[in-house]
């Protein structure tokens, strides 16, 4: 696995993450995930800006204000006021937005959808100057050309709905898809359709996506299904044995490697309960 593909799975299992723990994370969790892949502390704060867009909390990051976007404004973009037939357009694709929601699309998504109101998009002249300074480093213009084309995920995450992955998980892979495109801008080598290449990345991206879910097994591949599975078969156990079963004994009852219950567990956090002992046949417990 290329270290893209491993940094794509390791962001989103990070986001399954925090929705197992009420979307809050520490820069502790965060580092020790992606601790092995010897990051930077900008490529860090690459991801908590990332999680933080998301609705992710994460103690003790404070996202530093970005003035970019309003120097842009003052010296390349000279438009200070939208046509009004683009303005009367973009309010009725937002309208649309709303009116062909699924009813099993979350709360989260409606909520997501509305905050994107207020974002201002991209346009084409700023995306160029935008893409200068990105491969430069300037991670605030990142910041900016991810922000700007949020609503740009949303229309390609809506071209592969009812495919087996709901829409609100299609938008999250989409933006992840975005934020790793920009980390490979020099492969990229077609500077006048820099834009096109990025979106049918996040499109391929996608698909994979969806790919992998269809080939998935039944309780899926997913941090928070393996979690949620661990989970209901730690409390079986403990129904069972009347005390909480150790990693051994839940390793021979779901059939998963004890390592990989290890993994999931050290994720997890507290979502699943089992003992710290080892429980040998005599009776007697042991430290694991």
């Amino acid at each position: 696995m290329s270290d893209a593909n491993r940094f794509h799975e390791m962001l989103s299992d990070i986001m399954e993450v925090a929705r197992v723990q009420g979307n809050q994370l520490t820069m502790e969790d965060v580092k020790s995930l992606f601790g092995d892949m010897n990051l930077t502390e900008e490529q860090y704060d690459h991801i908590y800006a990332y999680l933080a867009a998301n609705k992710i909390k994460i103690k003790g990051y404070v996202n530093s204000a970005s003035l970019y976007t309003e120097a842009i404004n003052q010296e390349k973009i000279r438009e200070e006021h939208l046509d009004k037939e683009v303005s009367e357009q973009k309010a009725s694709t937002t309208s649309q937005d709303k009116n062909t929601l699924q009813e099993e699309d979350s709360v989260y998504l409606k909520m997501y959808l509305e905050d994107l109101e207020g974002i201002k998009d991209c346009t084409p002249e700023e995306e160029s100057i935008l893409i200068e300074h990105i491969m430069k480093g300037d991670f605030p213009a990142k910041q900016r050309y991810i922000e700007g084309n949020l609503r740009n995920v949303v229309k390609i995450a809506k071209e592969y709905r009812n495919q087996g992955v709901t829409l609100e998980d299609l938008i999250q892979e989409g933006n992840i898809a975005l934020m790793g495109a920009l980390e490979h801008l020099q492969e990229f080598w077609k500077k006048e359709t820099i834009g096109e290449q990025i979106a049918q990345y996040v499109r391929n991206f996608i698909e994979a996506v969806i790919k992998e879910e269809k080939e998935s097994s039944s309780f899926g591949n997913s941090m928070v299904d393996k979690t949620n599975f661990l989970n209901s078969a730690a409390k079986e156990l403990a129904e069972d044995l009347g005390r909480e079963a150790d990693i051994h004994e839940l390793a021979g009852y779901t059939k998963l490697p004890e390592k990989e219950i290890k993994d999931i567990l050290s994720m997890s956090g507290d979502a699943v309960k089992i003992s710290i002992h080892h429980h040998r046949k005599d009776g007697k417990s042991e430290g694991i």
